[in-house]
């Protein structure tokens, strides 16, 4: 029998109704029974947002953080004051300085009242079962450091400012008979090599379904544009056709013109991440 994965969005850059939104990612995933959060956004927004769908943040089997970045993590001094138990899972470096070049150089780490709790950080290096069947999966990737360097994306280490190497970004895997759901909340090192590092964690098993932020969002004189090239946004879609992701559900970073490109050429596979959107993979 397939294994069914229900997913609420609970914060995305948008939303189509009274919901709130912010420029953030939060999702719950319900698998073999157990809730899962992925990420909490920029603020509280995402658990005003989960009262409002009348979802319980507190209480939840496993709590992840995708990156070191503010987006993904400002929430979580909120889901610490209404659980006291809560713990969040995230790789070792995920509570250092990272920056971003972008409209001039800025911190864009994960905010320090909520670095400060470290107490309530399960940090981890490496692949990491968190239940039966859910294992984080960083970056084993060589030569990611030139990818935040196109991107203007830093660190700071021993004093210096360097390109960031995303060691401290995870995706989230889950496995079911049909195959793996990778969730990755930016991508920042790219889908293609997401894909190979998920496979090579579960015993080269195939990814059918991907969900999250793609990187692709950018802009130029004041609107937003695909960061991608025509042929970056064609070496993508092939590598999930390859791959046979069925399911796409892209968001946040993506970008309206880069979903726009994604679906395209994909079609009805890609789907809009969007608060308060509920799907089952």
């Amino acid at each position: 029998m397939n294994q069914v994965i229900n997913v609420t969005v609970l914060i995305e850059n948008t939303s189509p109704g009274q919901l709130l939104c912010e420029h953030g990612l939060s999702l719950l995933l319900e698998y073999a029974g157990r809730r899962i959060l992925l990420d909490a956004g920029s603020s509280d927004a995402f658990s005003r947002n989960a009262d409002a769908l009348g979802i319980s943040p507190v209480g939840l089997d496993a709590c992840v953080l995708s990156h070191g970045h503010y987006d993904h993590s400002g929430g979580f001094t909120a889901l610490f004051d209404r659980d006291p138990a809560a713990r969040v899972y995230a790789q070792r470096e995920a509570l250092g300085i990272y920056l971003s070049a972008s409209g001039g150089m800025h911190d864009i780490s994960v905010p320090r009242q909520v670095a400060a709790r470290q107490d309530r950080f399960l940090l981890v290096d490496g692949v990491q079962e968190i239940l039966p069947g859910a294992l984080l999966v960083p970056h084993s990737t060589e030569g990611m450091n030139r990818i935040g360097a196109k991107g203007g994306l830093y660190r700071r280490q021993d004093g210096q400012i360097v390109p960031d190497s995303f060691a401290h970004e995870q995706s989230l895997v889950l496995d079911t008979p049909r195959g793996l759901a990778v969730s990755n909340s930016c991508s920042h090192g790219g889908a293609a090599a997401i894909l190979a590092e998920a496979r090579a964690a579960c015993g080269g098993k195939r990814v059918y379904a991907y969900v999250g932020g793609l990187h692709m969002k950018g802009k130029r004189d004041g609107r937003e544009i695909c960061a991608f090239s025509t042929a970056e946004i064609n070496a993508l879609c092939e590598g999930f056709q390859r791959e046979g992701v069925a399911q796409i559900y892209a968001g946040h970073c993506t970008g309206q013109p880069g979903f726009e490109a994604l679906r395209s050429r994909l079609g009805q596979q890609v789907h809009r991440l969007t608060t308060g959107l509920r799907f089952s993979l």
